[in-house]
């Protein structure tokens, strides 16, 4: 069983873990060789999937590919009437995986706006901080100025009046003084402009916050629970998906009950294909794991050089446009 973590940062919540079933146990040992290349054809698809015919051809080629990549053996092959049927069953596991999604989306969407105003708070706090120490520096120096200019005013009314040189010194002073104060006023008035901003935003932060958290609570109870479901199964020619998070996901599942249609079992390690859990597997650059090859060559044998080289010619002369 394999718990996944998918919140970030505030919370940790152990997602469901999915069973991917390929039947029972009984047909496997009746074959002792592959029947390959099998022939599968795209049966039924649920419209709640929002998948075309060509869009679940392209997704079974992708997971085929990866078999055949790594066997060098050409296994599988599309045709329309091909025995094997993949279908794409819609039901209330889907739903639940599409619930989880979007509520998940919405979450980090929120988490993202909160971060985002977070930066915004801090540079704005920043901006603040500067300006602030900035107008307390200007405003000692002002009230210093402000005391020495007061003192020889006062002086010099005690003596009867200052000299016109003096004088006219003195009243470019208080002139001085006066742009000072009113340049002081406006960046006080700034402040509080500045002061004013950073509680809005605040505010707003925390109402993001407030709703993130009670988004988080609903979620864990939604989703919280770790559960196990079949993903997909294979029985009688018939291969069904019934549920899948994205494209990875889906050629993950898709990828192990082709697996089942060789004849291949469950095997261990949690990035095997063939892993009866989905979870721990490569989701970028899927690939069978050792055992995977291991269990594959006891059920298909062996693949010589020979096999392998021509496996990879025909694959690359597939993509050649032939010319006109």
């Amino acid at each position: 069983m394999v718990a996944l973590n998918i919140m970030r940062k505030s919370f940790i919540i152990a997602l469901f873990v999915a069973i991917l079933f390929g039947g029972g146990y009984f047909y496997y040992t009746a074959q002792a060789v592959c029947p390959v290349p099998l022939s599968y054809s795209i049966g039924s698809i649920d419209d709640r999937f929002d998948m075309t015919t060509d869009e679940a051809r392209v997704a079974v080629s992708d997971a085929e590919s990866v078999w055949e990549n790594a066997t060098g053996r050409n296994l599988f092959t599309y045709d329309e009437n091909g025995k094997l049927k993949i279908n794409f069953v819609y039901d209330n596991r889907q739903q639940f995986v599409t619930a989880e999604g979007n509520m998940k989306q919405k979450l980090d969407a929120t988490e993202n706006m909160s971060d985002a105003i977070k930066d915004t708070y801090t540079k704005l706090i920043s901006q603040y901080d500067e300006l602030k120490a900035s107008y307390q520096d200007r405003v000692q120096a002002y009230e210093e100025n402000l005391d020495a200019y007061n003192s020889e005013v006062e002086d010099y009314n005690k003596k009867g009046g200052a000299p016109a040189d003096v004088y006219a010194s003195l009243s470019k002073q208080k002139k001085e003084l006066d742009t000072e104060q009113n340049s002081l006023n406006e960046l006080s008035t700034s402040l509080n402009t500045l002061v004013a901003q950073i509680n809005d935003i605040g505010d707003k932060g925390n109402v993001l916050i407030s709703t993130y958290n009670k988004g988080v609570n609903l979620y864990n109870q939604a989703f919280g629970n770790a559960r196990e479901f079949t993903q997909g199964d294979y029985s009688s020619s018939v291969i069904n998906i019934y549920t899948y998070a994205d494209k990875n996901e889906l050629r993950t599942v898709l990828a192990h009950e082709l697996g089942h249609s060789l004849g291949l079992e469950h095997v261990e390690g949690t990035s095997s294909i063939m892993y009866y859990l989905i979870g721990g597997q490569p989701q970028e650059n899927l690939a069978p794991s050792d055992t995977d090859i291991t269990e594959f060559n006891r059920v298909c044998g062996n693949t010589t050089l020979l096999e392998r080289l021509k496996f990879s010619i025909e694959n690359q002369l597939s993509y050649l446009v032939p010319v006109k």
